[in-house]
């Protein structure tokens, strides 16, 4: 079994969870996510709920790891599970909150090889 992406499209963003080999889309507690909007602007997130930072710091194999926890896209969540984290992103959208709560991507070198071509359609 390998790892996996689970999908969720919506009218307002589509989004690709990267599930782990053993991860299940209802109960998954650290799961990292691709945001991409229909303008094509795209935002990363890393949903882990409490008890999974207590887990990770837990684990660690050393007395730094054990003190801290660092995740420059962390959303922490309450619940558990890709239909929670959902839940949060159209809440996002819904205030308009994307740029604030995830890590907005640069454009993608496809895009900007789209951009490029279009640019030279207009000369």
């Amino acid at each position: 079994m390998g790892d996996a992406l689970h999908r969720v499209r919506t009218p307002r963003f589509d989004a690709v969870f990267m599930l782990g080999a053993e991860d299940d889309e209802a109960t998954v507690d650290n799961v990292d996510v691709l945001v991409t909007l229909p303008d094509g602007r795209r935002f990363s997130a890393t949903f882990l709920t409490p008890a999974a930072m207590v887990r990770w710091m837990e684990s660690g194999t050393d007395e730094y790891e054990r003190l801290q926890f660092r995740c420059p896209d962390m959303v922490i969540t309450h619940q558990a599970g890709v239909p929670a984290m959902v839940r949060v992103l159209e809440m996002a959208d819904e205030r308009d909150d994307f740029a604030s709560l995830l890590t907005e991507l640069p454009p993608s070198e496809d895009e900007d090889a789209e951009g490029a071509e279009d640019a030279d359609d207009q000369e």
